[in-house]
């Protein structure tokens, strides 16, 4: 299986009213306007009370992955998106080409091979 997924937790360091504009105005909006045909998907989580969130990340491969972090890094959204959040912890899911391995290098990420199992939402897109 060549799909990665990143599981990225971060903390809001900012009031719940400018997180939820962030991502609602700019970080969706942005993204999905992007020119990344193997995105599957980009979708956030995000609980007020404890001021944290979650960016669930899906790519067809890793190349896909790549392209969307070099898309992040020269984005709009990447200074505001440091402003508003201290990340926690990014999980990737599935196995990176080292070129993605190397631009994640700095968030010092949890790699956590696919063994098995299945995804009754992607058999049916088929």
């Amino acid at each position: 299986m060549s799909r990665i997924n990143f599981i990225l937790s971060l903390k809001s360091v900012n009031d719940a009213d400018a997180v939820e504009s962030f991502i609602k105005e700019l970080s969706v909006p942005y993204t999905s306007q992007c020119e990344e045909p193997n995105t599957i998907s980009f979708e956030w989580f995000f609980d007020k009370a404890e001021n944290r969130a979650v960016i669930l990340e899906s790519f067809v491969d890793s190349e896909a992955a790549t392209l969307r972090v070099k898309n992040l890094m020269a984005s709009p959204v990447n200074e505001p998106f440091g402003q508003l959040f201290d990340v926690l912890e990014l999980i990737v899911l599935g196995e990176p080409e080292d070129s993605l391995k190397e631009i994640l290098e700095s968030w010092s990420p949890l790699y956590l091979p696919y063994i098995d199992g299945f995804n009754k939402y992607s058999s049916l897109e088929s």
